[in-house]
C-alpha cells in the first residue's frame, strides 16, 4: 500500500510539473467551469422562479446537490477520464504491454498514471456553490455529520470510478467504445438533479445501472439533514459491490489480452 501511495504521488508531482509549464490553461479552464456553472445556477434560479419546491427539494437544498455533482465531476476529469482515455489508446496501440510487465498491479497503474491539475477548478467551483448553498439553508452541521459527509463524497468517487472503468474494460473485446462513454456521460449528468423527480424507467436507470442516485445524492441529503447513516451505509455496499465487479472483470480481461504488439 505504502509503495502504491509512493507511486500515485509521484505521478502527481510529475503531471503537476508538466502543467505547470502551460499555465494558460489555467485561465481556460477557469472560464469553462464559470460558463458550465453558471449556465446551471441561471436554470436553477429559472426553475425556483415558478415554484418554492421541486418534490421535495428546495432551491438550496438542490443547489447544494449541484455543487456534489460538480465536486464528483471534478475528480473524473482530474483522474478516472484521462486514464481511462490513456487506457484506451494503450490496449489500440498494443502499449498496454509495458503497463503488464510493471512491477504493479496493472489496474492499479492504469488508475494513476495520468492528472490533470487544472480540473481541480471544478472542485473548487463546486465547494464554493456547495458553501453558500448551505449558509442559504442555515442548517447547524456538526462534527460527524461533517465525517459521514466526507465519507460518502469518497464512495461517491469509488462508484464513478468503478463505473467508468467497468466499461473501459470492454476495449479488450471492442476496438472503439468512445459512443458508449457518451451514452454513459449523457446518463451520468442526470444525477445534476434528484433521482426522485425523474420517471420511473430513469430512476431504475440511476439506482441499478448508472447508480448516480447513491454516488451524487445520498451525501447531498446526509449534508442537508435529509439523510442518515442507513443511506450511506446502502451506499458504501454499492460501491463495494462495483468495485468488486470491476476488479473481477479486469481480471478477466486482462487475461484474454493477447498483445496487439507481439
Amino acid at each position: 500500500m505504502k509503495r502504491a501511495f509512493t507511486l500515485a504521488w509521484q505521478y502527481l508531482r510529475l503531471a503537476f510539473m508538466n502543467e505547470m509549464q502551460y499555465r494558460i490553461n489555467f485561465f481556460i479552464q477557469l472560464f469553462e467551469s464559470a460558463l458550465a456553472l453558471g449556465t446551471a445556477l441561471i436554470v436553477l434560479a429559472l426553475v425556483y422562479a415558478q415554484t418554492e419546491i421541486l418534490n421535495g427539494w428546495s432551491r438550496y437544498e438542490l443547489q447544494a446537490l449541484q455543487g456534489i455533482y460538480v465536486i464528483l465531476m471534478g475528480f473524473v476529469q482530474i483522474s478516472v477520464q484521462p486514464n481511462v482515455e490513456r487506457l484506451l489508446t494503450d490496449i489500440q496501440q498494443g502499449t498496454f504491454d509495458f503497463v503488464l510487465v510493471k512491477p504493479i498491479d496493472s489496474q492499479l497503474l492504469s488508475s494513476i498514471r495520468e492528472v490533470r491539475i487544472w480540473q481541480s477548478v471544478d472542485i473548487l467551483a463546486g465547494s464554493a456553490v456547495l458553501g453558500h448553498a448551505l449558509w442559504q439553508l442555515g442548517n447547524q452541521i456538526g462534527l460527524v455529520q461533517v465525517g459521514l459527509f466526507v465519507v460518502a463524497i469518497l464512495s461517491g468517487v469509488l462508484i464513478i470510478y468503478a463505473l467508468v472503468f467497468l466499461l473501459s474494460t470492454l476495449a479488450f473485446w471492442v476496438i472503439r467504445i468512445e459512443s458508449i462513454f457518451e451514452v454513459l456521460m449523457g446518463i451520468m449528468a442526470a444525477g445534476r438533479l434528484p433521482t426522485d423527480i425523474y420517471p420511473r424507467w430513469l430512476q431504475i436507470i440511476l439506482v441499478y445501472l448508472v447508480p448516480m442516485a447513491f454516488a451524487v445524492t445520498v451525501p447531498a441529503q446526509i449534508i442537508t439533514n435529509r439523510g442518515d447513516a442507513t443511506a450511506l451505509l446502502t451506499q458504501l455496499g454499492v460501491a463495494a459491490v462495483f468495485m468488486l465487479i470491476t476488479r473481477l472483470m479486469w481480471r478477466t480481461a486482462v487475461k484474454r489480452y493477447s498483445g496487439a504488439s507481439a
